[in-house]
């Protein structure tokens, strides 16, 4: 039965075109998912690791109701999905899952539309909790027959198998202006080890350097009946775009590459900058191919503010630094 209700769910997601279909069906899915886990989630066992916070538990299980983040990751997952398996009709297609929390949201709901013989995965969370759940619901759900592995360790420095060549990877651990969860992290890890027919969603992530007010950007604070589409967006009239700071894609971790740190340019500061005093950092995620989310239609794309330049005395120019070495932080330096 429970199944059979995860498949119709499901299917509501892939089908649904308008941003109230999106909520609809994301709310549904969150539903479906707090009325049958028999599982209490941790609000305790956050961790810190080196290259962001794995969120806890209860965390991780909130993202859900991130409700666009949600509907468009699952979009995204299926359709690369489809393409592999046209691709690699003769085998099952290798998944690997980084930081796929207590619900896996992210594939476990996809499963019943792909034939048990497609899907090989393996899915990996750092915290015990969040795979004995994941579990659990597979056994509920009646999808044991379904091979997933499931992985306690770090996805920032977790290593596939010999044998298992990956085809398609999935981590969603992101924070707005990709802050404090590791997101870059296990990107950077698990990209290295990647084929060249591989796909990763998501599949770019942009970070972009304007000149706003902060206060006047469109912003997601809660998602239940607030996530609006690009469309009803309107972004601050004032905002001077100044520089797309980096993409991070296969291409940006394609060869070895030790350093944790990014460093712009140096930009001029304006003189007057009445209208739009802040220096602020905007995300767009490329899930996969036309999918993608735009700044504040998620959590994890609402903009980011610096600094005011009210609070900079004598400037001339400005360098953006982001070090995910650590906790993922932003830093500027000032040049007179």
């Amino acid at each position: 039965m429970y199944k059979e209700e995860l498949t119709i769910i499901v299917k509501s997601i892939i089908e649904a075109n308008t941003v109230n279909e999106h909520i609809k069906s994301a709310q549904k899915l969150s539903d479906f998912y707090n009325e049958n886990t028999k599982f209490k989630h941790s609000e305790s066992n956050e961790i810190s690791i080196k290259g962001g916070v794995a969120l806890s538990s209860s965390g991780a299980a909130d993202c859900v109701d991130d409700y666009l983040r949600t509907v468009f990751f699952i979009k995204g997952v299926y359709k690369a999905l489809i393409k592999l398996c046209a691709d690699f009709p003769e085998r099952s297609i290798n998944v690997l899952y980084a930081g796929c929390g207590p619900y896996a949201t992210l594939i476990l709901p996809l499963l019943p539309l792909f034939n048990k013989e497609r899907i090989n995965a393996v899915l990996i969370d750092i915290n015990n909790s969040s795979i004995k759940s994941v579990q659990n619901l597979l056994s509920i759900f009646n999808l044991e027959d379904y091979k997933m592995q499931l992985v306690e360790a770090d996805a920032t420095t977790y290593i596939k198998p010999e044998d298992f060549s990956i085809d398609l990877a999935i981590s969603e651990t992101m924070h707005y202006a990709l802050t404090r969860e590791p997101q870059v992290a296990i990107t950077k890890n698990i990209m290295q080890q990647l084929s060249s027919h591989s796909l990763f969603i998501p599949e770019e992530i942009k970070i972009d350097l304007a000149f706003s007010f902060f206060d006047f950007e469109p912003y997601l604070k809660k998602a239940v009946y607030e996530g609006k589409g690009r469309k009803q967006l309107q972004p601050y009239s004032h905002n001077v775009f100044v520089d797309r700071l980096f993409t991070i894609n296969k291409e940006h971790f394609s060869r070895e590459n030790p350093n944790s740190i990014i460093e712009s340019s140096f930009y001029i500061l304006p003189e007057n900058f009445a209208d739009h005093p802040d220096v602020c950092l905007f995300t767009e995620v490329k899930i996969y191919e036309d999918i993608e989310l735009k700044t504040a239609e998620s959590y994890i794309t609402n903009p980011y503010c610096l600094v005011s330049m009210y609070s900079i005395k004598d400037y001339s120019e400005i360098q953006l630094i982001y070090d995910f070495s650590e906790i993922p932080q932003w830093s500027y330096k000032l040049k007179e």
